[in-house]
This record gives structure tokens, sequence and C-alpha cells, in this order.
């Protein structure tokens, strides 16, 4: 019986209890409540707390676009306190036969970032999904709080280079210590 009591307690004590999240900025209906309209641009994470010198990763997301076919998305931070360190290409215009058209320009001294995307599917001309535009790798440099956002310059455009309305923008609230 001691033993029962004892193997009983232990297990209570070793398991941690998880604690979920329903914040998830690719979720419409929690963008929604967060004031962000579709189609929107968002990132996800949407909230980071790391240490100085720490690097980190964002995805930059399309959510919600129809007929999409290409994209400029620029990015501003604060070049006191974080760093590009790399940008990925995503995966929403990947075909398998055709690999999309990817650029990058990062600017770290003004503290912005420029990605043109664009599709080039081998059945379609466009897409219609939400999907990863980019992965972006930061380094932290410097204590505090920073925001990562949207510029007015992003663009989405339709197979005709016709502009799509872009009605919301997410941004990531960092923190470092």
């Amino acid at each position: 019986m001691k033993k029962i009591v004892h193997i009983t307690l232990l297990l209570f004590i070793a398991c941690e209890i998880p604690t979920e999240s329903y914040e998830n900025p690719l979720d419409v209906e929690a963008a929604s409540d967060n004031g962000i309209e579709t189609p929107a641009l968002v990132f996800f994470p949407d909230e980071i707390t790391i240490s100085s010198g720490a690097t980190f990763t964002v995805f930059v997301y399309g959510l919600m676009f129809e007929n999409l076919a290409g994209s400029s998305i620029w990015i501003e931070f604060d070049k006191n306190r974080i760093q590009v360190s790399s940008v990925i290409q995503g995966d929403i215009f990947v075909d398998s036969q055709n690999e999309p058209i990817f650029f990058t320009e990062e600017n770290n001294d003004d503290g912005w970032i420029n990605i043109t995307t664009s599709f080039l599917g081998s059945d379609s001309i466009a897409v219609d999904e939400t999907g990863s535009l980019a992965q972006i790798e930061f380094t932290s440099i410097a204590s505090g709080a920073s925001t990562l956002t949207f510029g007015s310059q992003c663009e989405m455009v339709n197979p005709d280079d016709e502009a799509l309305e872009i009605k919301g923008f997410g941004e990531v609230s960092i923190t470092t210590n």
C-alpha cells in the first residue's frame, strides 16, 4: 500500500500539467479578434521573449489571399535592438516543377527588409491559400522592447500585376532581456 501511495505521489509531482495557448495569428477568427481583417500579412509568432545575443525565427504569412501571384513585402525593425541574420523563401509559391522567384534586400543599418517573390506554377498562375512567404532569422543585439512591422510599401498582386487589397497587418512584439 505504501508503494502505491509513493508511486502515485511521484507521478503527480513529476508530471507537469500543460498549458495551452489559443492565440494563433494564422487563425482567421483570432486575427479578427485582434483587429486584423483579411486578407492580411501576419507574422508567426507574434510575441517573442529572448536573451540579448540570441537568435530567433519569424515566419511571414499571407493570410486568406485569393488569386495571389506575387508579393513585395517591406518589413521594418529596430536596428538598435535586432539585426537580420538570414531570409529563406516560404512555401506558399512552391510548385512541384518550378521554383518561385525569390530575392531579398536587407539593410541592418537602416532597419528594413524587402522580400520579393512570385509564383511560377506549372498548372496554374496563382494561389488561393494561406501560406508562408518567408522565414527570417534575427539576432538580438541589445536589451529592451521592440516591434517588427510591415511597411506601407507592401504589395500583393494577381497574375495581371494588379494590386490586391491588404486589409490587415500583424506585428511582432519582441522583448530582449
